[in-house]
């Protein structure tokens, strides 16, 4: 039994590298494939078994520096190489500008990332490897700044306008951090599910938080509960044009909501910023 295992997998290892030979390429020889299909300059390079089948491939960014001071001042195009050669994947468009190559590991899989930069802010774009061909990865282009809290879990800040509205027109630039997930297949977001402050309230530590907020002459709005924990309370102070929009961030651990410490509290949270990865959760027994 044990010989037809070992049997197994090594045809499972020479059908992975069929048509690029049993030897995975090196680094030097993928950038010989990459700087045989470019004329600008290898600004970052990064190589790695990004999937975890024993061949290996790299992401490139190629092109100029376009602002010393800035890390963002950068233009140009990203690239992917593996043995069957290199193919562009995106370009700088008109006015956008990309930071350099970061790599991130989830459950043993690596991902590219590069951020590219407008006026009010930057949008993360990630690539998976899957078979050897690259994936643009669904959590793409939602916000910025992607933070990793473990080999599961992660956030990106998204940029709003969204703190004062007077007389119909809304103002202020706030960023506010959403969770994301990698459940081992696909990137998803942990949406939010309403609760009602009367529900919020069974909470233990949660009428003091909700009494102090009032106490100041707001208002709570919506409350969603996401599957990581994170409780979102919105709460508003209105005045006779319009009004401004806070945020308070929770952590319910078993029965109890403890306050999430963040800089800047101005703005008010979505239900889910990628409703199209969201995954809403049931809420826990202590709402029923």
């Amino acid at each position: 039994m044990k010989k037809i295992t070992v049997a197994l997998l090594v045809m499972a290892m020479l059908a992975v590298f069929a048509g690029c030979g049993e030897k995975p390429l090196s680094e030097a020889e993928l950038r010989g494939l990459l700087e045989a299909e470019i004329t600008l300059p290898i600004l970052d390079f990064w190589y790695d078994d990004y999937d975890g089948n024993g061949a290996f491939e790299a992401f490139a960014f190629v092109g100029e520096e376009q602002n010393p001071e800035m890390d963002e001042g950068y233009r140009g195009e990203i690239w992917f190489v593996n043995c069957d050669g290199a193919q562009q994947l995106e370009a700088s468009p008109h006015g956008i500008y990309w930071g350099l190559i970061d790599t991130y590991r989830f459950d043993g899989r690596n991902f590219a990332a590069a951020t590219t930069f407008a006026q009010t802010g930057g949008l993360v774009n990630i690539w998976g490897v899957y078979a050897g061909e690259p994936r643009h990865e669904s959590i793409s282009n939602i916000g910025g700044g992607l933070k990793q809290i473990d080999d599961k879990n992660f956030t990106l800040w998204h940029s709003a306008y969204d703190f004062d509205v007077t007389d119909g027109v809304t103002t202020g630039h706030t960023w506010k951090d959403y969770w994301f997930y990698w459940d081992g297949e696909a990137f998803h977001e942990y949406g939010g599910a309403a609760v009602t402050e009367e529900q919020l309230r069974k909470c233990d530590g949660a009428a003091e938080i909700l009494d102090a907020i009032i106490a100041t002459g707001e208002t709570i709005g919506d409350i969603f509960y996401r599957g990581n924990g994170i409780i979102n309370v919105n709460h508003l102070r209105t005045y006779e044009s319009g009004r401004s929009n806070y945020h308070t961030i929770l952590q319910l651990s078993g029965t109890e909501v403890t306050v999430v410490e963040v800089e800047g509290n101005g703005g008010f949270y979505l239900p889910a910023l990628a409703p199209g990865i969201a995954v809403c959760p049931e809420l826990p027994e202590i709402f029923a």
